[in-house]
C-alpha cells in the first residue's frame, strides 16, 4: 500500500449541469446529515473499497474482477465536505492517479428519494469521467448512487 491520502467525498460547492438522477435534481450533504452518515460509517468493522469505475457493482453482471484502487475506513466532515481521511492507495492506483490516468473520486451512496439528503456512504470508485462539476483533482465524481428505502 501507498502512503496514507485524504479525498474528498462529496463537496459543499458542487454543481449537477441541471441533471435529474433518480428522480431527484440534486443531493443534499451537510453537517448534520453528515454526522448521521459518519454515525452509520463508524459501525463497519472492515474497511470500505474505493476501486475502479464502479467495478464492484458491475462484476456480477460482466464477469471481470473488481480490484481494490484502495481501502479506508473514517471519515471526517469539513466545511467544504465530507473527506475520507485515511485513504490507503494500492501501488497500481498510486502510479495511475500520478500518470493522470484517473483524476476523480465517485461516491457510491443511499439516499432519502423525496429529498435527495445522503443517508449512507457504501464506498467509491475512481473515474475519468465525472458527471458533477466543482471537486479537486483526485476528488471530483461521477456519482453512481443506490435509491435508499430508509427515507
Amino acid at each position: 500500500m501507498m502512503p496514507v491520502w485524504e479525498i474528498q467525498l462529496f463537496s459543499t460547492r458542487i454543481t449537477c449541469h441541471g441533471w435529474t438522477y433518480a428522480n431527484v435534481l440534486h443531493w443534499l450533504i451537510y453537517a448534520t446529515l453528515a454526522g448521521s452518515v459518519i454515525s452509520w460509517f463508524e459501525t463497519l468493522t472492515n474497511k470500505t473499497v474505493l476501486d475502479y469505475e464502479h467495478q464492484t457493482l458491475l462484476a456480477a453482471q460482466n464477469g471481470q474482477p473488481a480490484p481494490a484502487a484502495a481501502w479506508f475506513g473514517e471519515l471526517q466532515w469539513r466545511e467544504s465536505g465530507l473527506f475520507a481521511v485515511d485513504v490507503e492507495w494500492t501501488e497500481r492506483a498510486s502510479q495511475m492517479i500520478k500518470a493522470g490516468e484517473y483524476r476523480y473520486i465517485s461516491p457510491v451512496f443511499l439516499y432519502d428519494k423525496k429529498t435527495g439528503a445522503v443517508t449512507r456512504h457504501l464506498h467509491a470508485a475512481l473515474t475519468d469521467n465525472p458527471t458533477l462539476d466543482g471537486m479537486d483533482a483526485v476528488a471530483g465524481w461521477q456519482f453512481l448512487c443506490i435509491e435508499g428505502e430508509d427515507t
